[in-house]
């Protein structure tokens, strides 16, 4: 049996990191998009019990280290599940964006197994072994609009984000999730997002106040150069707001109009061929071929 999994990518719509923990995690308040952007995922049982085969578009990371290399791990370990199985992941999405990518991908594989081994483990246990890989995998298994809270893993999904279009432009350069809180860290004056306001603002509807409330506790003390210009150009052609995604560097805007979003993507694609027209998705896709 085979399973196609389109895994997509997500954005903070608001950010606000609260503070570090004693553990050394950070306590977080964010509100999750899933976009339509997807790294495609194919799992196939192999005849030959316990066997595992492994690949990956992008040969840097075809590692055991390799975010869906550990989910089917973890999931053979909790589940007993011994059917051998193959897994090829394609990427699209960018690395060192704050699109969850790899987070995207190891959701992916869990979703698959789970559906392969005819759901064994429930959605709230499947999210808690996501977060044993990255706090953001089980957003990426949750998908759609969701409000998080301690470390990103504790979910509540929330009304769906209004009918909009969303631009996504990543610079070349990338930051490590590391490199970006031990920035956070050493910033004064940190910038708080009212997540809250825009809780509030999603489950009433109220659209205005969603983009209102758009905003990243790391865009300031990161200080990407590209940033605001990316930015400012989002709103010079009709963004009704523009912020930096996660830990960065990917910046996103978001569009009423579809031909204004689509111009505005055009015009940043000469300069950063990591640019994308993109809107919000409900979460992974799975395709069973018998």
């Amino acid at each position: 049996m085979k399973i196609i999994v389109l895994a997509p990518a997500k954005i903070n719509l608001s950010l606000d990191v609260k503070g570090k923990r004693a553990d050394g995690y950070h306590t977080l308040q964010t509100v999750f998009q899933a976009i339509d952007w997807y790294d495609r995922i194919t799992v196939e049982t192999l005849p030959e019990r316990g066997a595992f085969a492994f690949s990956c578009s992008d040969k840097a990371l075809e590692t055991e280290k390799n975010t869906a290399h550990k989910a089917a791990a973890l999931f053979r370990q909790v589940t007993n599940f011994t059917e051998g199985i193959s897994i090829i992941v394609e990427k699209s999405i960018p690395q060192q964006a704050g699109l969850a990518g790899g987070s995207a991908d190891a959701a992916g594989v869990l979703a698959a197994l789970n559906a392969l081994a005819d759901y064994p483990l429930p959605e709230e246990t499947l999210w808690e072994l996501g977060a044993k890989i990255g706090a953001d995998v089980p957003f990426c298994l949750c998908g759609g609009t969701a409000l998080g809270v301690g470390t990103g893993t504790e979910l509540t999904p929330l009304s769906p984000l209004s009918p909009c279009y969303i631009v996504i432009a990543k610079p070349e350069g990338g930051v490590s999730t590391p490199k970006a809180y031990a920035l956070l860290d050493s910033a004064e004056n940190l910038f708080h997002p009212d997540v809250d306001g825009m809780y509030a603002a999603l489950q009433a509807g109220d659209a205005d106040g969603v983009f209102s409330r758009v905003g990243n506790s790391f865009e300031q003390p990161l200080s990407l150069p590209e940033t605001e210009p990316i930015c400012c150009t989002m709103r010079e052609h009709g963004a009704k707001a523009a912020a930096l995604s996660g830990s960065g560097s990917a910046v996103f805007g978001i569009f009423s109009q579809k031909e204004a979003a689509r111009h505005c993507a055009d015009i940043l694609q000469k300069k950063y061929p990591q640019t994308r027209l993109c809107q919000p998705c409900s979460g992974i896709l799975l395709e069973k071929i018998e």
